[in-house]
C-alpha cells in the first residue's frame, strides 16, 4: 500500500496525470472527426507538457503547489528537461506547420507565467484571462494542432468542437480556481474571488448546459457524441458544484482532470 502511495502520488506530482487528460482531448477529437492523428503528436505532447507544467508548477509557481525536498526537485527537473528533449524530438517528426500551433501555444504559456517584467505581474494574474488563456492553450492543442493537416479547421463542426473544448476546459479550471481562492492575491480576482462561490456554481451549471446543447449545432455528430458529452457536462457541473476551498488535496488534481479520460473511454465504448 506504501508503494502505491508513493506511485500515485509520483504520478500526479510529475505531471503525468494532467498530460494524460490532455492526450484523452486529442483522442477524443480523432475519434469525433473519424482522424487518426499521427503517434508522433501524442508522444510530442505528451512529454512536452510534462516539460511545461512541471516547470510552471516547481519552478515559477512553486509556493502553491506540493513542497519538494532538493532531492526530489532535481530529480523533477531532471526528467523535466528529459522531457523536453523527447518531445522535440518526436515534434521533429511533425510538419512544420504543426510546430508553428505548438510555438504559439508555448508563446502564450511563457506570457501566463512569466512576469512580464522584473517583479510584475504576469497574465496569470488577471483571473478570468488567465482561465481564458489556459482554455485557449488547450483547445489549439488538443483540436487545432492534431487536425492542422487532416481537416478544414474553417469548417463548421470543427468551429463548433473548438468551442465546447473552450467550455469544456474553462470548466476543468474552475474546482482549482475555488481551491485557491485563499492563496491567490486578491488582486488576481479570480471568477470564485470576483463572482463568490454560488454565483460560481450556477455559473458552471449554465456553461454546462451550454457545451452540451451546442452539439446539437453540428451537422455531422460522430456516434454516441451526443450521450458522452451529456455525461460530460452533468459531470463538470458536478465537480464545481461540490468543490470547496478545503477540498481533498487530489480532488481537482486527479478526479476533475481525470474527466477527459472517462470522456474518452465513454466515446470509445459507444464505438464499439
Amino acid at each position: 500500500m506504501q508503494l502505491f502511495r508513493m506511485v500515485f502520488q509520483w504520478y500526479v506530482r510529475a505531471s503525468i496525470h494532467v498530460s494524460l487528460c490532455l492526450l484523452a482531448l486529442v483522442g477524443f477529437t480523432g475519434i469525433v472527426f473519424d482522424c487518426k492523428v499521427p503517434v508522433a503528436y501524442y508522444l510530442a505532447l505528451f512529454f512536452g507538457s510534462i516539460a511545461g507544467y512541471n516547470t510552471i508548477k516547481y519552478g515559477l509557481e512553486s509556493r502553491k503547489h506540493w513542497r519538494l525536498v532538493p532531492g526530489e526537485r532535481r530529480f523533477v527537473m531532471a526528467g523535466s528537461l528529459l522531457s523536453f528533449g523527447m518531445g522535440c524530438y518526436f515534434l521533429m517528426q511533425l510538419p512544420p506547420s504543426v510546430w508553428i500551433l505548438f510555438l504559439i501555444a508555448g508563446l502564450i504559456t511563457a506570457l501566463y507565467a512569466v512576469p512580464l517584467k522584473p517583479g510584475g505581474l504576469n497574465l496569470r494574474s488577471y483571473g478570468l484571462l488567465k482561465v481564458l488563456l489556459v482554455a485557449l492553450v488547450w483547445t489549439v492543442l488538443s483540436v487545432w494542432a492534431p487536425l492542422w493537416n487532416l481537416k478544414d479547421l474553417t469548417d463548421w463542426d470543427t468551429g463548433i468542437e473548438s468551442f465546447q473544448r473552450m467550455l469544456w476546459v474553462f470548466l476543468l479550471m474552475l474546482p482549482f480556481e475555488i481551491r485557491d481562492m485563499k492563496s491567490d492575491a486578491l488582486r488576481m480576482k479570480s471568477i470564485p474571488q470576483r463572482f463568490g462561490l454560488r454565483v460560481t456554481r450556477n455559473m458552471a451549471w449554465g456553461i454546462a448546459v451550454l457545451f452540451a446543447l451546442a452539439t446539437g449545432m453540428k451537422d455531422t455528430p460522430a456516434v454516441g457524441e451526443y450521450a458522452v458529452k451529456i455525461i460530460v457536462a452533468v459531470l463538470m457541473g458536478l465537480s464545481v458544484s461540490f468543490a470547496s476551498e478545503k477540498q481533498h488535496r487530489y480532488y481537482a488534481a486527479f478526479w476533475v482532470e481525470g474527466i477527459p479520460l472517462a470522456a474518452l473511454a465513454l466515446l470509445l465504448w459507444f464505438q464499439t
